[in-house]
Protein backbone atom coordinates (compact mmCIF):
# COMPACT_ATOMS: atom_id res chain seq x y z
CA UNK A 1 0.00 0.00 0.00
CA UNK A 2 1.31 3.55 -0.95
CA UNK A 3 2.24 5.83 2.11
CA UNK A 4 -0.44 8.08 1.18
CA UNK A 5 -3.59 6.00 0.64
CA UNK A 6 -2.00 3.81 4.13
CA UNK A 7 -2.40 7.41 6.24
CA UNK A 8 -6.04 8.46 4.42
CA UNK A 9 -6.99 4.85 5.40
CA UNK A 10 -5.45 5.09 9.40
CA UNK A 11 -7.19 8.42 9.69
CA UNK A 12 -10.60 7.07 8.12
CA UNK A 13 -10.34 3.83 10.88
CA UNK A 14 -9.53 7.09 13.72
CA UNK A 15 -12.89 8.91 12.37
CA UNK A 16 -14.84 5.90 12.48
CA UNK A 17 -13.93 4.65 15.80
CA UNK A 18 -14.80 8.67 17.32
CA UNK A 19 -11.32 9.40 18.06
CA UNK A 20 -10.45 12.84 17.43
CA UNK A 21 -6.89 12.92 17.84
CA UNK A 22 -4.06 11.30 16.49
CA UNK A 23 -1.66 9.07 18.44
CA UNK A 24 0.53 11.49 20.13
CA UNK A 25 -1.47 14.16 20.38
CA UNK A 26 -2.60 15.94 23.76
CA UNK A 27 -6.47 15.13 24.23
CA UNK A 28 -9.03 18.25 24.89
CA UNK A 29 -7.84 18.03 28.49
CA UNK A 30 -4.32 18.40 28.42
CA UNK A 31 -4.36 20.82 25.26
CA UNK A 32 -2.34 24.09 25.94
CA UNK A 33 -5.05 27.42 26.98
CA UNK A 34 -4.00 30.77 26.82
CA UNK A 35 -4.76 33.02 30.02
CA UNK A 36 -7.19 34.62 28.54
CA UNK A 37 -9.11 31.47 27.85
CA UNK A 38 -9.43 30.25 31.25
CA UNK A 39 -12.65 29.41 32.39
CA UNK A 40 -12.58 27.14 35.33
CA UNK A 41 -13.04 29.21 38.52
CA UNK A 42 -11.02 26.59 40.79
CA UNK A 43 -7.84 28.46 38.37
CA UNK A 44 -9.15 31.26 38.45
CA UNK A 45 -9.87 32.11 41.57
CA UNK A 46 -6.97 30.45 43.12
CA UNK A 47 -4.53 31.94 40.78
CA UNK A 48 -6.42 35.61 41.23
CA UNK A 49 -8.79 35.94 44.59
CA UNK A 50 -7.22 33.45 47.09
CA UNK A 51 -4.04 35.35 48.75
CA UNK A 52 -5.94 38.04 49.88
CA UNK A 53 -9.52 36.36 50.21
CA UNK A 54 -8.98 32.77 51.62
CA UNK A 55 -8.58 29.43 49.63
CA UNK A 56 -12.03 28.93 50.36
CA UNK A 57 -13.79 32.31 50.55
CA UNK A 58 -12.83 32.53 53.99
CA UNK A 59 -9.97 33.56 56.57
CA UNK A 60 -7.15 35.44 54.37
CA UNK A 61 -6.16 39.05 55.49
CA UNK A 62 -8.89 40.70 53.00
CA UNK A 63 -12.63 40.27 53.52
CA UNK A 64 -14.56 36.61 53.37
CA UNK A 65 -16.30 36.56 50.03
CA UNK A 66 -17.96 33.22 51.38
CA UNK A 67 -20.42 35.40 53.07
CA UNK A 68 -23.89 35.79 51.89
CA UNK A 69 -24.59 38.93 53.95
CA UNK A 70 -21.61 40.61 52.09
CA UNK A 71 -22.55 39.76 49.17
CA UNK A 72 -25.69 41.00 49.12
CA UNK A 73 -24.79 43.84 50.62
CA UNK A 74 -22.59 44.55 47.77
CA UNK A 75 -24.15 42.97 44.66
CA UNK A 76 -23.49 41.03 41.48
CA UNK A 77 -23.07 44.38 39.36
CA UNK A 78 -21.13 46.20 41.90
CA UNK A 79 -18.98 43.27 42.61
CA UNK A 80 -18.19 42.90 38.92
CA UNK A 81 -17.15 46.96 39.30
CA UNK A 82 -14.96 46.05 41.90
CA UNK A 83 -13.05 43.42 40.32
CA UNK A 84 -12.74 45.11 37.11
CA UNK A 85 -11.45 48.03 38.43
CA UNK A 86 -10.03 47.79 41.91
CA UNK A 87 -10.22 50.28 44.86
CA UNK A 88 -7.79 52.94 44.48
CA UNK A 89 -5.97 53.54 47.44
CA UNK A 90 -5.89 49.95 48.61
CA UNK A 91 -4.35 46.55 47.83
CA UNK A 92 -7.35 45.89 45.57
CA UNK A 93 -6.01 45.60 42.19
CA UNK A 94 -8.20 46.13 38.87
CA UNK A 95 -7.70 43.03 37.15
CA UNK A 96 -9.80 43.85 33.93
CA UNK A 97 -7.49 43.92 30.59
CA UNK A 98 -8.99 46.91 29.47
CA UNK A 99 -7.16 48.83 32.37
CA UNK A 100 -3.87 46.99 32.55
CA UNK A 101 -4.86 43.88 34.12
CA UNK A 102 -4.96 40.32 33.43
CA UNK A 103 -8.60 39.13 32.73
CA UNK A 104 -11.11 39.48 30.28
CA UNK A 105 -14.70 40.48 30.97
CA UNK A 106 -15.91 37.35 30.54
CA UNK A 107 -13.70 35.80 33.07
CA UNK A 108 -14.73 38.38 35.35
CA UNK A 109 -18.46 37.41 34.52
CA UNK A 110 -18.09 34.10 34.95
CA UNK A 111 -16.23 34.53 38.41
CA UNK A 112 -18.24 37.02 39.90
CA UNK A 113 -21.06 34.74 38.86
CA UNK A 114 -19.76 31.12 40.43
CA UNK A 115 -18.96 33.37 43.82
CA UNK A 116 -22.67 34.07 43.89
CA UNK A 117 -23.34 30.51 43.57
CA UNK A 118 -21.38 29.06 45.79
CA UNK A 119 -21.62 31.58 48.57
CA UNK A 120 -24.56 33.97 47.78
CA UNK A 121 -27.10 31.68 49.76
CA UNK A 122 -30.25 33.78 49.81
CA UNK A 123 -32.20 31.40 52.04
CA UNK A 124 -29.51 32.64 54.48
CA UNK A 125 -30.71 36.58 54.27
CA UNK A 126 -34.37 35.89 54.25
CA UNK A 127 -36.19 39.11 55.53
CA UNK A 128 -32.70 40.96 56.15
CA UNK A 129 -32.35 43.74 54.19
CA UNK A 130 -28.36 45.61 54.37
CA UNK A 131 -28.42 49.41 54.74
CA UNK A 132 -27.54 50.85 51.50
CA UNK A 133 -23.70 50.29 50.15
CA UNK A 134 -23.65 53.72 49.23
CA UNK A 135 -22.44 56.43 52.11
CA UNK A 136 -25.82 58.08 52.76
CA UNK A 137 -26.04 61.68 53.94
CA UNK A 138 -23.87 65.00 52.59
CA UNK A 139 -20.47 65.12 53.35
CA UNK A 140 -19.70 67.10 56.64
CA UNK A 141 -17.13 70.02 56.86
CA UNK A 142 -14.84 67.22 56.98
CA UNK A 143 -15.51 65.87 53.93
CA UNK A 144 -17.77 62.69 54.77
CA UNK A 145 -21.25 62.16 55.87
CA UNK A 146 -20.41 61.44 59.51
CA UNK A 147 -20.25 63.38 62.43
CA UNK A 148 -16.90 62.43 64.50
CA UNK A 149 -18.54 63.79 67.65
CA UNK A 150 -21.53 61.73 67.38
CA UNK A 151 -19.26 58.63 65.98
CA UNK A 152 -17.32 58.95 69.32
CA UNK A 153 -20.46 58.41 70.98
CA UNK A 154 -21.80 55.48 68.49
CA UNK A 155 -18.33 53.70 69.09
CA UNK A 156 -18.26 53.63 72.76
CA UNK A 157 -21.96 52.10 72.38
CA UNK A 158 -21.33 49.66 69.49
CA UNK A 159 -17.38 49.24 68.79
CA UNK A 160 -15.65 49.83 72.56
CA UNK A 161 -16.26 46.32 73.77
CA UNK A 162 -13.99 44.49 71.54
CA UNK A 163 -11.64 47.35 70.23
CA UNK A 164 -11.05 49.31 73.03
CA UNK A 165 -12.58 52.61 74.10
CA UNK A 166 -9.87 54.92 71.94
CA UNK A 167 -10.05 52.09 69.05
CA UNK A 168 -6.35 50.55 69.65
CA UNK A 169 -7.49 47.16 70.60
CA UNK A 170 -8.97 45.45 73.50
CA UNK A 171 -9.00 41.50 74.53
CA UNK A 172 -11.62 40.68 72.06
CA UNK A 173 -9.88 42.86 68.90
CA UNK A 174 -7.19 44.62 67.28
CA UNK A 175 -6.95 48.56 66.79
CA UNK A 176 -8.72 49.91 64.04
CA UNK A 177 -7.34 53.60 64.58
CA UNK A 178 -3.69 52.25 63.37
CA UNK A 179 -2.00 54.35 60.87
CA UNK A 180 -0.95 51.55 58.94
CA UNK A 181 -4.39 49.63 59.04
CA UNK A 182 -6.41 53.00 57.73
CA UNK A 183 -3.98 53.89 55.10
CA UNK A 184 -4.33 50.36 53.57
CA UNK A 185 -8.57 50.44 53.94
CA UNK A 186 -10.65 52.94 51.85
CA UNK A 187 -13.81 54.52 53.81
CA UNK A 188 -16.53 52.08 51.99
CA UNK A 189 -14.46 48.90 53.56
CA UNK A 190 -15.05 50.28 56.98
CA UNK A 191 -18.29 50.97 56.03
CA UNK A 192 -18.50 47.89 54.90
CA UNK A 193 -16.73 45.59 58.08
CA UNK A 194 -19.37 47.63 60.06
CA UNK A 195 -22.08 46.21 58.13
CA UNK A 196 -21.62 43.37 57.90
CA UNK A 197 -18.78 41.97 59.76
CA UNK A 198 -16.25 39.51 59.58
CA UNK A 199 -17.97 36.12 60.20
CA UNK A 200 -15.12 34.11 59.92
CA UNK A 201 -13.22 35.96 62.53
CA UNK A 202 -16.68 36.21 64.97
CA UNK A 203 -17.20 40.23 64.24
CA UNK A 204 -20.77 40.72 64.68
CA UNK A 205 -22.52 42.37 61.82
CA UNK A 206 -24.45 45.97 62.16
CA UNK A 207 -27.40 44.39 63.58
CA UNK A 208 -25.24 42.34 67.07
CA UNK A 209 -22.98 44.95 67.37
CA UNK A 210 -24.78 46.24 70.47
CA UNK A 211 -28.15 46.17 72.22
CA UNK A 212 -30.11 47.11 68.89
CA UNK A 213 -28.97 47.47 65.28
CA UNK A 214 -27.25 50.46 64.03
CA UNK A 215 -28.73 52.95 62.36
CA UNK A 216 -26.96 53.86 59.12
CA UNK A 217 -26.46 57.31 60.34
CA UNK A 218 -24.80 55.86 63.41
CA UNK A 219 -22.78 53.40 60.87
CA UNK A 220 -21.62 57.12 58.67
CA UNK A 221 -21.36 58.46 62.39
CA UNK A 222 -17.68 56.04 62.95
CA UNK A 223 -16.36 55.87 59.82
CA UNK A 224 -16.11 59.80 59.97
CA UNK A 225 -14.66 58.93 63.66
CA UNK A 226 -12.07 56.73 62.44
CA UNK A 227 -11.27 58.33 59.13
CA UNK A 228 -10.56 61.50 61.10
CA UNK A 229 -7.63 59.41 62.56
CA UNK A 230 -6.28 58.39 59.29
CA UNK A 231 -2.86 60.32 58.90
CA UNK A 232 -2.41 62.23 55.33
CA UNK A 233 1.16 61.75 54.00
CA UNK A 234 3.07 65.05 51.42
CA UNK A 235 2.73 63.86 47.91
CA UNK A 236 6.68 63.21 47.27
CA UNK A 237 8.39 66.09 44.61
CA UNK A 238 9.25 65.31 41.90
CA UNK A 239 13.21 65.44 40.55
CA UNK A 240 14.05 68.56 39.42
CA UNK A 241 10.92 70.34 40.80
CA UNK A 242 11.46 74.08 42.82
CA UNK A 243 12.30 72.94 46.43
CA UNK A 244 12.97 69.31 45.37
CA UNK A 245 17.38 69.56 45.38
CA UNK A 246 17.29 67.74 41.96
CA UNK A 247 19.22 68.69 39.49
Amino acid sequence: MRPIPALIAALSVLWATGCDRLPGQPDRAGRYQRPTEVMDFATLYGQNCSGCHGAEGRLGPSRPLADPLYLAYVGPTRMRQIVAEGVPGTPMPAFVEAVGGTLTEAQIAALVREIYERWGNAAHLKGVSPPSYEASGAPTEGGTPGDTTSGNRAFAAFCADCHGADGSGGEKAGSVVDPNFLALVSDQMLRTSIVAGRTDLGMPDWREAGERPMTPQEIEDVVAWMTARRKTFPKARRLGAPGSGGN
